[in-house]
């Protein structure tokens, strides 16, 4: 029963006929239709080849026609050549071209820069302009030299104190002999202001802890101001006074000590170093919290002027003779000026202070009960 059914399938009829095709090397009709077409297609496309290599764009024989050429490039023929055949290529359009495309390419990054450019050359002139208007200012306050104008500039274009000191140490204007002219500009600067600003004392502290030489040229800037107390204007001096004041008093640049040049005399004091140093000690008497501090600032009077001197006895005695002196001179101006101070009064910070000051310019041996430090 098998054996009937495996020889009528329908498959298995078909397979053997189709071995006996093969081995007998016969083809079905469909099969020979389909491979007839197969052969008249490669025929087409194996003349087509065969044309487009052997002619070019034009009809005229080229190698190089399989080259994909758009149509971009045959409107550009003008300009850029035709690049696809050889010798054919137009160089001077051609850079002009590419220069071109890079002009477009970049427009944007050239706006961009256009507009940096601006606003560089708008700050550069702003600077400029402002460097012009401190020289001017400069000529005006009588700044002769090239190195009292460059600290000028630095001082009053700055931004602030931290600002102006590191140019100033950046331009080597705290340095020896030149830490002189920036002293005295600075000194200059700060009277001619029409207030009082305190920039100019932090400054000054700042110039002093750096270079310990300012101390002493502030010293002798101050000695020369004193002795223009005549034709000196009220606002200056109030100016030298509150930075004065600040050396002393806060940053402990100088001392009293600087006080000594001046001939301390109700009758004979020119009116402007009266009010200088009223407001000085005004100052000075409003800054201290306690009368302890007070007692210490005019106990070193006696100390300073007995550092000065160490040759021997007769030197030493002169120089605290020098010291009583001034203390002694400081006593009378106080109760002559300072008493009828409208600040003077009862419980209040002033008071305290000035009684401390008068007593400590009074008090004999006041250098044995403080403490050297």
């Amino acid at each position: 029963p098998g054996g009937v059914v495996l020889a009528s399938s329908s498959r298995v009829q078909y397979m053997i006929s189709a071995m006996t095709d093969l081995k007998n090397n016969k083809r079905k009709k469909k099969d020979a239709a389909l491979g007839e077409k197969t052969a008249l297609y490669r025929k087409a496309i194996g003349r087509m080849k065969s044309a487009t290599t052997s002619k070019g764009f034009g009809g005229r024989a080229s190698s190089d026609s399989c080259v994909r050429i758009t149509l971009q490039d045959i409107l550009d023929i003008d300009t850029k050549g035709r690049w696809w055949k050889v010798g054919a290529s137009w160089v001077g359009n051609q850079a002009r071209a590419f220069h071109d495309d890079d002009d477009s390419e970049n427009e944007q990054e050239r706006s961009d820069s256009k507009a940096d450019h601006k606003a560089k050359d708008k700050k550069e002139k702003k600077a400029e302009g402002k460097n012009n208007k401190l020289l001017v200012l400069a000529s005006k306050q009588r700044m002769n030299t090239d190195t009292r104008r460059s600290i000028f500039c630095i001082v009053m274009g700055s931004a602030d104190c931290d600002d102006a000191f590191e140019k100033l140490v950046r331009a080597g204007m705290l340095r020896s002999r030149a830490e002189r002219e920036t002293v005295r500009v600075l000194v200059e600067c700060c009277g001619q202001e029409k207030s009082y600003n305190p920039f100019y004392a932090h400054l000054a502290c700042r110039m002093c802890d750096f270079q310990p030489k300012c101390r002493f040229t502030f010293q002798l800037a101050y000695w020369d101001s004193f002795k223009q107390f005549e034709d000196m204007k009220a606002r200056r001096a109030a100016n030298l006074a509150k930075l004065l004041a600040h050396l002393i008093g806060v940053g402990h640049c100088l001392s009293l000590t600087v006080l000594k040049v001046i001939d301390i005399s109700p009758e004979d004091m020119p009116e402007m170093g009266v009010i200088f140093l009223t407001i000085l000690f005004t100052a000075l008497f409003e800054m201290f919290d306690s009368p302890a501090e007070v007692i210490s600032l005019f106990g070193g009077i006696s100390r300073q002027f007995g550092s000065k001197s160490r040759g021997g006895e007769d030197d030493s005695a002169g120089a605290g003779d020098d010291g009583d002196a001034l203390k002694e001179n400081l006593s009378v101006f106080f109760l002559q000026y300072l008493k009828s101070s409208p600040k003077n009064i009862k419980k209040s910070k002033f008071r305290a202070n000035f009684k401390a000051a008068v007593k400590a310019c009074e008090t004999d041996g006041l250098d044995s009960m403080i403490p050297m430090k």
